[in-house]
């Protein structure tokens, strides 16, 4: 079974919130794929997919990272089979505003970036202040806005760089999260959990990890 099929079989849709843990699970079972071949991006953004997600979860010695759990593969089948097409139209608008961007900026395509060239980038539009990400999110707010009435609206660029790399975090913390090894092998795992104890610290009750299971 490869991802596609395993993601189409659940035959999910509007419920895809709630059911996309499970669909981390089923991918993890499916056919191993040492080489990432991304099926909604094209080859150079599968590239740059798979830079940022190593640099937003790293392997390091006790712990594996996003790319060895196969991460890119997570999001980019989300993307595709997963996501409305109103909604995958957005990730691929912010895509091609990335690449433009990236090309004025290091003068290069996405599919010879390197991993510090991305990582200046995540530094850019990720660590900036809450009034500045604020004002990146009203921005795209307003290009939302536009795009409704007009379809040849484009957005901002810095706003949508930002956009895209902050959903890419958030899906790769997720998808990392979800996975077997770091759900029951990382992060605390009490599937069947027993007494509760009030008053205790994350410290006394997991040894300060988070729950894998809330």
């Amino acid at each position: 079974m490869n991802r596609r099929d395993a993601i189409k079989s659940l035959g999910l849709g509007a419920g895809y919130a709630l059911a996309a843990p499970s669909i981390f699970s089923l991918l993890q079972s499916c056919k191993n794929e040492p080489v990432f071949t991304p099926v909604f991006l094209n080859a150079g953004q599968g590239h740059a997919l798979q830079k940022i997600v190593d640099l937003i979860i790293p392997s390091d010695e006790l712990v594996p990272g996003a790319n060895e759990l196969n991460v890119p593969q997570f999001v980019d089948g989300f993307w595709n089979d997963i996501l409305k097409p109103e909604d995958q139209e957005m990730v691929r608008m912010g895509f091609t505003v990335l690449e433009s961007n990236f090309k004025n900026t290091f003068d290069k395509e996405l599919a010879d970036g390197k991993s510090e060239d991305f990582d200046k980038m995540l530094a850019k539009y990720l660590k900036t202040t809450k009034e500045e990400q604020q004002a990146y999110q009203n921005k795209m707010g307003e290009f939302g806005q536009a795009y409704e009435k007009d379809k040849t609206a484009t957005p901002d660029q810095d706003a949508a760089t930002f956009s895209l790399l902050s959903q890419i975090r958030g899906m790769t913390i997720w998808g990392w999260k979800t996975t077997e090894e770091i759900g029951e092998n990382v992060l605390a795992y009490d599937p069947i959990p027993g007494v509760g104890k009030g008053c205790i610290t994350i410290e006394e009750a997991t040894g300060g990890k988070a729950y894998s299971i809330q």
